[in-house]
Protein backbone atom coordinates (compact mmCIF):
# COMPACT_ATOMS: atom_id res chain seq x y z
CA UNK A 1 0.00 0.00 0.00
CA UNK A 2 2.67 2.55 1.24
CA UNK A 3 4.17 1.62 -2.30
CA UNK A 4 1.69 2.39 -4.08
CA UNK A 5 1.09 5.84 -2.30
CA UNK A 6 4.95 6.61 -2.82
CA UNK A 7 4.32 5.80 -6.69
CA UNK A 8 1.11 8.04 -6.99
CA UNK A 9 3.16 10.90 -5.01
CA UNK A 10 5.80 10.70 -7.52
CA UNK A 11 3.79 10.54 -10.42
CA UNK A 12 2.17 13.41 -9.20
CA UNK A 13 5.15 15.65 -8.68
CA UNK A 14 6.55 14.49 -11.88
CA UNK A 15 3.41 15.76 -13.88
CA UNK A 16 3.77 18.90 -11.74
CA UNK A 17 7.30 19.17 -12.72
CA UNK A 18 6.71 18.80 -16.18
CA UNK A 19 3.73 21.31 -16.42
CA UNK A 20 5.72 24.01 -14.61
CA UNK A 21 9.15 22.99 -17.11
CA UNK A 22 6.42 23.72 -20.07
CA UNK A 23 5.04 26.74 -18.51
CA UNK A 24 8.37 27.95 -18.30
CA UNK A 25 9.28 27.39 -21.74
CA UNK A 26 6.21 28.80 -23.19
CA UNK A 27 6.68 31.91 -21.20
CA UNK A 28 10.13 33.06 -22.76
CA UNK A 29 9.97 35.75 -25.24
CA UNK A 30 8.62 35.17 -29.12
CA UNK A 31 12.11 35.84 -30.90
CA UNK A 32 10.30 37.62 -33.69
CA UNK A 33 8.01 40.90 -34.41
CA UNK A 34 6.47 40.01 -37.00
CA UNK A 35 5.62 36.56 -38.67
CA UNK A 36 3.70 35.57 -41.97
CA UNK A 37 1.53 32.17 -41.44
CA UNK A 38 0.66 30.77 -44.73
CA UNK A 39 -2.37 28.58 -45.15
CA UNK A 40 -1.07 24.78 -44.21
CA UNK A 41 2.11 25.57 -42.48
CA UNK A 42 3.12 23.24 -40.11
CA UNK A 43 2.30 23.66 -36.18
CA UNK A 44 5.96 22.48 -35.37
CA UNK A 45 7.58 24.93 -37.85
CA UNK A 46 5.84 27.72 -36.66
CA UNK A 47 7.05 27.29 -33.30
CA UNK A 48 10.43 26.59 -34.34
CA UNK A 49 10.47 30.56 -35.87
CA UNK A 50 8.40 31.71 -32.71
CA UNK A 51 11.17 29.87 -30.62
CA UNK A 52 14.52 28.52 -31.89
CA UNK A 53 15.85 27.59 -28.74
CA UNK A 54 13.25 24.77 -28.36
CA UNK A 55 14.34 21.29 -29.38
CA UNK A 56 12.18 19.21 -31.75
CA UNK A 57 11.39 17.49 -28.50
CA UNK A 58 10.53 20.51 -26.31
CA UNK A 59 8.20 21.24 -29.25
CA UNK A 60 6.28 18.33 -29.43
CA UNK A 61 5.73 18.12 -25.68
CA UNK A 62 4.19 21.37 -25.97
CA UNK A 63 1.63 20.67 -28.22
CA UNK A 64 1.37 17.69 -26.42
CA UNK A 65 0.27 19.61 -23.40
CA UNK A 66 -1.73 22.12 -25.49
CA UNK A 67 -3.73 20.16 -28.42
CA UNK A 68 -5.23 23.05 -29.52
CA UNK A 69 -2.19 25.23 -30.64
CA UNK A 70 -1.59 22.85 -33.52
CA UNK A 71 -4.71 24.59 -34.55
CA UNK A 72 -3.30 27.62 -36.21
CA UNK A 73 -5.09 30.17 -38.52
CA UNK A 74 -3.10 31.18 -41.84
CA UNK A 75 -2.16 35.54 -41.59
CA UNK A 76 0.17 38.09 -40.95
CA UNK A 77 1.01 38.72 -36.59
CA UNK A 78 2.34 41.09 -35.07
CA UNK A 79 3.90 40.86 -31.44
CA UNK A 80 4.31 43.37 -28.94
CA UNK A 81 7.73 43.44 -26.65
CA UNK A 82 6.22 41.32 -24.22
CA UNK A 83 4.63 38.98 -26.23
CA UNK A 84 5.53 35.52 -25.15
CA UNK A 85 5.73 31.88 -27.05
CA UNK A 86 1.94 31.08 -25.28
CA UNK A 87 0.61 34.96 -26.22
CA UNK A 88 1.70 34.08 -30.23
CA UNK A 89 0.32 30.95 -30.38
CA UNK A 90 -2.94 31.64 -28.79
CA UNK A 91 -2.80 34.97 -30.73
CA UNK A 92 -1.97 32.64 -34.18
CA UNK A 93 -4.87 30.04 -32.81
CA UNK A 94 -7.28 32.80 -32.56
CA UNK A 95 -6.56 33.93 -35.82
CA UNK A 96 -5.80 37.76 -34.15
CA UNK A 97 -4.08 38.94 -37.41
CA UNK A 98 -3.04 42.05 -38.80
CA UNK A 99 -5.05 43.25 -40.83
CA UNK A 100 -4.25 45.30 -44.34
CA UNK A 101 -6.67 47.28 -45.61
CA UNK A 102 -6.66 49.30 -49.39
CA UNK A 103 -8.82 51.43 -50.41
CA UNK A 104 -10.08 52.49 -54.10
CA UNK A 105 -11.59 55.76 -54.43
CA UNK A 106 -14.52 55.75 -56.57
CA UNK A 107 -14.24 57.37 -59.88
CA UNK A 108 -10.61 56.70 -60.33
CA UNK A 109 -8.63 55.23 -63.27
CA UNK A 110 -7.30 51.86 -63.70
CA UNK A 111 -3.91 53.33 -64.31
CA UNK A 112 -4.68 55.15 -61.14
CA UNK A 113 -5.49 52.40 -59.07
CA UNK A 114 -2.25 50.12 -60.38
CA UNK A 115 -0.02 53.26 -59.35
CA UNK A 116 -1.84 52.33 -55.65
CA UNK A 117 -1.07 48.94 -55.73
CA UNK A 118 2.41 49.57 -56.63
CA UNK A 119 2.97 51.80 -53.72
CA UNK A 120 0.85 49.61 -50.79
CA UNK A 121 3.43 47.97 -48.76
CA UNK A 122 1.34 45.33 -47.72
CA UNK A 123 1.13 43.75 -50.70
CA UNK A 124 3.74 41.15 -52.83
CA UNK A 125 4.81 40.70 -56.01
CA UNK A 126 4.77 42.64 -59.39
CA UNK A 127 1.97 45.35 -60.52
CA UNK A 128 0.85 43.31 -64.16
CA UNK A 129 0.43 45.25 -66.79
CA UNK A 130 -0.60 44.78 -70.62
CA UNK A 131 -1.24 41.24 -71.24
CA UNK A 132 -0.58 40.27 -67.38
CA UNK A 133 -3.12 42.56 -66.41
CA UNK A 134 -5.78 41.16 -69.61
CA UNK A 135 -5.41 37.59 -68.27
CA UNK A 136 -6.54 38.44 -65.07
CA UNK A 137 -10.19 39.89 -66.34
CA UNK A 138 -13.25 38.11 -67.51
CA UNK A 139 -13.50 37.44 -71.37
CA UNK A 140 -16.39 40.31 -71.82
CA UNK A 141 -13.69 42.51 -70.39
CA UNK A 142 -11.45 43.43 -73.49
CA UNK A 143 -10.33 46.93 -71.75
CA UNK A 144 -9.10 47.12 -68.61
CA UNK A 145 -10.69 50.11 -67.73
CA UNK A 146 -13.35 50.05 -65.13
CA UNK A 147 -13.10 46.76 -64.86
CA UNK A 148 -12.18 46.65 -60.57
CA UNK A 149 -14.56 47.87 -58.22
CA UNK A 150 -14.37 50.88 -56.25
CA UNK A 151 -14.11 49.78 -53.15
CA UNK A 152 -12.30 48.39 -49.42
CA UNK A 153 -10.31 45.71 -49.61
CA UNK A 154 -9.28 44.02 -46.18
CA UNK A 155 -6.97 40.88 -45.57
CA UNK A 156 -4.87 39.25 -43.26
CA UNK A 157 -2.28 37.38 -44.87
CA UNK A 158 0.03 38.23 -47.16
CA UNK A 159 -1.60 39.05 -50.77
CA UNK A 160 -0.04 39.29 -54.06
CA UNK A 161 -0.80 42.14 -55.71
CA UNK A 162 -2.64 40.59 -58.72
CA UNK A 163 -4.63 38.63 -56.21
CA UNK A 164 -5.68 41.69 -54.85
CA UNK A 165 -6.45 43.06 -58.54
CA UNK A 166 -8.13 39.67 -59.38
CA UNK A 167 -10.42 39.96 -56.10
CA UNK A 168 -11.27 43.28 -57.40
CA UNK A 169 -12.37 42.37 -60.82
CA UNK A 170 -14.44 39.65 -59.27
CA UNK A 171 -16.25 42.10 -56.91
CA UNK A 172 -17.31 44.54 -59.74
CA UNK A 173 -18.57 41.30 -61.94
CA UNK A 174 -20.59 40.38 -59.14
CA UNK A 175 -21.47 43.80 -58.34
CA UNK A 176 -22.79 44.49 -62.28
CA UNK A 177 -24.63 41.28 -62.24
CA UNK A 178 -26.82 42.25 -59.52
CA UNK A 179 -27.11 45.72 -60.38
CA UNK A 180 -28.35 44.29 -64.03
CA UNK A 181 -30.67 41.54 -62.76
CA UNK A 182 -32.45 44.20 -60.61
CA UNK A 183 -32.67 46.30 -63.51
CA UNK A 184 -36.04 48.90 -64.18
CA UNK A 185 -38.01 48.11 -67.69
CA UNK A 186 -36.71 51.59 -68.79
CA UNK A 187 -33.19 50.09 -68.28
CA UNK A 188 -33.71 47.15 -70.27
CA UNK A 189 -34.58 49.05 -73.55
CA UNK A 190 -31.58 51.20 -73.78
CA UNK A 191 -28.89 49.06 -72.46
CA UNK A 192 -28.15 45.45 -74.01
CA UNK A 193 -25.29 43.87 -71.63
CA UNK A 194 -24.24 44.21 -68.43
CA UNK A 195 -21.03 45.54 -69.33
CA UNK A 196 -23.15 48.70 -71.03
CA UNK A 197 -24.71 49.16 -67.79
CA UNK A 198 -21.09 49.17 -66.47
CA UNK A 199 -20.16 52.10 -69.24
CA UNK A 200 -23.14 54.65 -67.57
CA UNK A 201 -22.67 54.05 -64.49
CA UNK A 202 -18.88 55.27 -65.14
CA UNK A 203 -20.07 57.87 -66.45
CA UNK A 204 -22.30 58.86 -63.50
CA UNK A 205 -19.87 58.50 -61.60
CA UNK A 206 -18.04 61.25 -62.85
CA UNK A 207 -20.55 63.36 -62.96
CA UNK A 208 -21.30 63.84 -59.01
CA UNK A 209 -19.82 62.37 -55.79
CA UNK A 210 -23.41 63.21 -54.23
CA UNK A 211 -25.01 59.66 -53.76
CA UNK A 212 -28.25 61.44 -54.18
CA UNK A 213 -28.15 62.97 -57.03
CA UNK A 214 -27.03 59.13 -58.89
CA UNK A 215 -30.23 58.20 -59.70
CA UNK A 216 -31.55 61.44 -60.82
CA UNK A 217 -28.81 61.82 -63.27
CA UNK A 218 -28.78 58.19 -64.24
CA UNK A 219 -32.05 59.01 -65.20
CA UNK A 220 -31.80 62.10 -67.93
CA UNK A 221 -28.98 59.85 -69.49
CA UNK A 222 -31.61 56.70 -70.01
CA UNK A 223 -33.69 59.16 -70.86
CA UNK A 224 -31.80 60.96 -73.83
CA UNK A 225 -30.96 57.33 -74.65
CA UNK A 226 -34.52 56.15 -75.03
CA UNK A 227 -35.39 59.67 -77.07
CA UNK A 228 -32.19 58.71 -79.49
CA UNK A 229 -30.52 61.76 -78.30
CA UNK A 230 -26.84 62.02 -77.37
CA UNK A 231 -25.38 61.91 -73.81
CA UNK A 232 -23.21 65.17 -74.31
CA UNK A 233 -21.61 64.51 -71.23
CA UNK A 234 -18.03 66.47 -70.79
CA UNK A 235 -16.28 63.28 -68.78
CA UNK A 236 -16.54 61.51 -71.88
CA UNK A 237 -14.51 64.32 -73.74
CA UNK A 238 -11.84 64.74 -71.24
CA UNK A 239 -11.32 60.52 -71.01
CA UNK A 240 -10.91 60.37 -74.81
CA UNK A 241 -8.51 63.38 -75.04
CA UNK A 242 -5.91 62.08 -72.46
CA UNK A 243 -3.17 62.81 -71.61
CA UNK A 244 -3.85 66.31 -74.28
CA UNK A 245 -6.07 67.32 -71.82
CA UNK A 246 -4.64 70.41 -69.64
CA UNK A 247 -7.85 70.70 -67.18
CA UNK A 248 -9.61 73.43 -69.81
CA UNK A 249 -12.20 71.85 -71.69
CA UNK A 250 -12.90 73.73 -74.55
CA UNK A 251 -15.56 73.98 -77.80
CA UNK A 252 -12.29 73.16 -79.78
CA UNK A 253 -12.29 70.06 -77.67
CA UNK A 254 -15.92 69.23 -77.62
CA UNK A 255 -15.85 69.52 -81.49
CA UNK A 256 -12.69 67.43 -81.49
CA UNK A 257 -14.19 63.39 -82.68
CA UNK A 258 -13.13 60.64 -80.76
CA UNK A 259 -14.90 57.11 -79.99
CA UNK A 260 -15.41 59.23 -76.32
CA UNK A 261 -16.82 62.25 -77.04
CA UNK A 262 -20.46 62.01 -76.62
CA UNK A 263 -21.51 65.14 -78.31
CA UNK A 264 -20.58 63.81 -81.81
CA UNK A 265 -21.09 59.91 -81.24
CA UNK A 266 -24.22 58.11 -80.62
CA UNK A 267 -25.24 55.93 -77.77
CA UNK A 268 -21.97 54.91 -75.52
CA UNK A 269 -18.56 55.14 -75.27
CA UNK A 270 -16.79 52.00 -75.93
CA UNK A 271 -15.32 51.39 -72.51
CA UNK A 272 -15.86 52.65 -69.30
CA UNK A 273 -14.07 56.02 -68.40
CA UNK A 274 -13.41 55.13 -64.73
CA UNK A 275 -13.96 52.75 -61.78
CA UNK A 276 -17.51 52.77 -59.95
CA UNK A 277 -18.70 52.15 -57.17
CA UNK A 278 -21.97 49.96 -56.07
CA UNK A 279 -24.00 53.15 -55.36
CA UNK A 280 -23.49 54.21 -59.02
CA UNK A 281 -24.40 50.60 -60.68
CA UNK A 282 -27.50 50.48 -58.70
CA UNK A 283 -28.32 54.40 -59.85
CA UNK A 284 -27.98 52.71 -63.24
CA UNK A 285 -30.26 49.79 -62.46
CA UNK A 286 -32.67 51.52 -60.72
CA UNK A 287 -32.64 55.35 -62.09
CA UNK A 288 -34.85 58.03 -61.25
CA UNK A 289 -36.80 58.99 -64.76
CA UNK A 290 -38.54 62.13 -64.63
CA UNK A 291 -38.75 63.45 -68.02
CA UNK A 292 -35.59 65.95 -67.64
CA UNK A 293 -33.05 66.12 -70.08
CA UNK A 294 -30.36 68.49 -68.92
CA UNK A 295 -28.75 69.25 -66.02
CA UNK A 296 -25.93 71.79 -65.44
CA UNK A 297 -23.54 72.59 -62.05
CA UNK A 298 -25.03 74.44 -59.60
CA UNK A 299 -21.19 75.95 -58.58
CA UNK A 300 -22.10 74.49 -54.64
CA UNK A 301 -21.33 70.64 -55.94
CA UNK A 302 -24.62 69.91 -56.97
CA UNK A 303 -26.79 70.22 -60.00
CA UNK A 304 -29.83 72.06 -61.81
CA UNK A 305 -31.99 69.93 -63.48
CA UNK A 306 -34.46 70.76 -66.34
CA UNK A 307 -36.97 69.49 -68.85
CA UNK A 308 -36.08 71.94 -72.02
CA UNK A 309 -33.02 73.02 -73.76
CA UNK A 310 -34.68 76.48 -73.23
CA UNK A 311 -34.44 75.64 -69.69
CA UNK A 312 -31.10 74.36 -69.74
CA UNK A 313 -29.38 77.35 -71.91
CA UNK A 314 -31.19 79.76 -68.77
CA UNK A 315 -29.52 77.42 -66.12
CA UNK A 316 -26.09 77.59 -67.64
CA UNK A 317 -26.60 81.28 -67.81
CA UNK A 318 -27.23 81.66 -64.38
CA UNK A 319 -24.65 78.98 -63.11
CA UNK A 320 -22.33 78.78 -65.50
CA UNK A 321 -21.89 81.98 -67.02
CA UNK A 322 -23.29 84.29 -63.80
CA UNK A 323 -25.02 86.53 -65.83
Amino acid sequence: MRLLIGGAVLLAALVVGFNAYITDRVNQPVAVTTLDVPPGTPAHQVLKLLAPSLSNIERALIFRLHPTWTQLQAGRYAFVSDFTVEDALQAIHAGDAVRSRLTVPEGIRTNELLSRIAQAADLDGPTPEGQALQQLLSPEYAHPEGAFLAETYVWKQRMDRSELLGLAHQALKEAVDSAWNARSEPVAEVLQTPYELLILASIVEKETAISAERPRIAGVFIERLRRGMRLQTDPTVIYGLGDNFDGNLTRQHLRQKTPYNTYRINGLPPTPIALVGPDALRAVSQPEITGELYFVADGQGAHVFSYTLQEHNANVRKYQLKR
